[in-house]
């Protein structure tokens, strides 16, 4: 889940608040919104994980003080309904369903071919088990630079063998052409049979597009974990310190259960996207603020941007663009928060409130939406 490079070209290359949990009736525009206060909070990681234990926690740390004035958030994550609204009104074609560009695909290839040439070289030098995982990881390369009618989206896929490596994330994504919030599992699904779902398979653009369309903006990456904490002060889950607050078996967010990556059984009631406001709101009335889908934000992703961030910054809205020159990112990375349906407690556990992530503005993925705020007036 880290970052998704189309086409996976790196990995080729090698309480407190309750009072607040219903939405105030605020100004014409912010209907299904509720207002989240300013103030001062801890912003960054989760007690315990400093040392390691989540993937999704590498760059959370250090945790420092931040100001965010008040804004007003969406109480869920924007769903296929709104989004076919916009789109049916505007006639917009997120990034999914382009054909991906002459320039980016050819370069990609050529990143596979270089890569494939390497990796059957080094298989002739092996036998067994390990020349098994090299001719897998080949077969793997060509399914994902082959050209496709479109750009589509990355999808979660079970892997069905012992897996080699568990940081391979090629193990269990691949990319589905047919993949788009149209169609949110690829070919035989369609989001109509699932409206009120939120909406996946977009990127960093297409969710600020809609977002503009409808007033609003995406939130900075402080106003999200203000608002995910609920007012809580350091609180491992958005709901408090107990993982099961209501007893044993009674989930508070859509996310995995089972041996990761082979079988999510599903026991929250959803194996996939559940239906926003399936699980409890949280002490600021937002719904599914952690797990269901990664929440895409305005903020430019870099790994180093708490440590370089002044404590008790007021408004921070991301990196200092100097700092992302040296990074050579391929192409704009955005942070998303908040964790989904795929992660679980011996991987991500990007459903506690200091997680974070990076995705690339081309590499759309199932298992990513987004929810929109606006100032507070």
């Amino acid at each position: 889940m880290v970052s998704f490079p189309r086409l996976f070209a790196p990995l080729i290359a090698t309480a407190a608040l309750s009072s607040c949990a219903v939405a105030q009736e605020g100004p014409v525009g912010t209907e299904n919104m509720v207002l989240i206060p300013g103030g001062t909070f801890s912003m960054g990681g989760d007690p315990g994980l400093m040392d390691g234990g989540s993937q999704s926690h590498g760059t959370s740390y250090p945790i420092h003080d931040v100001t965010v004035d008040a804004f007003w958030m969406d109480e869920t994550e924007v769903t296929n309904r709104q989004f076919a609204a916009f789109t049916e009104a505007t006639g917009y074609v997120t990034l999914a369903e382009k054909p991906l560009p002459a320039d980016i695909a050819a370069a990609l290839q050529q990143t596979a071919a270089a890569n494939i040439k390497t990796l059957r070289s080094m298989a002739a030098r092996t036998e067994g088990e390990e020349r098994q995982e090299i001719l897998a990881a080949i077969k793997r390369i060509e399914q994902a630079s082959a050209v496709t009618p479109t750009a589509g989206s990355i999808i979660f896929a079970e892997p069905q063998a012992t897996l080699h490596s568990p940081n391979d994330v090629t193990q269990w994504w691949r990319i589905e052409p047919a993949a788009t919030w149209r169609a949110p599992d690829g070919p035989g699904s369609d989001w109509r049979d699932r409206p009120d779902h939120p909406v996946v398979n977009v990127t960093r653009d297409d969710a600020a597009a809609y977002a503009a369309w409808v007033g609003k903006r995406l939130p900075t990456e402080a106003e999200w974990e203000r608002a995910a904490r609920g007012g809580l002060d350091r609180q491992p889950y958005v709901w408090g310190d107990a993982f099961s607050p209501q007893g044993e078996g009674i989930w508070m967010a859509n996310i995995w259960q089972g041996p990761w990556p082979y079988e999510n059984t599903g026991k929250d009631g959803f194996v996939t996207t559940a239906p926003v406001r399936s699980f409890p709101p949280n002490a600021y009335g937002l719904y599914d603020i952690s797990g269901n889908v990664w929440e895409i934000v305005a903020d430019r992703y870099h790994p180093g941007t708490y440590a370089m961030r002044t404590d008790g910054v007021k408004n921070p809205t991301g990196p200092d663009p100097a700092s992302l020159t040296s990074l050579r990112q391929r192409v704009p990375t955005y942070v998303t928060r908040g964790g989904s349906f795929l992660c679980s407690d011996n991987w991500c556990r990007g459903y506690q409130p200091g997680s974070r992530q990076a995705l690339e503005n081309d590499s759309p993925a199932h298992h990513t939406g987004f929810r929109c705020v606006k100032d507070a007036e």
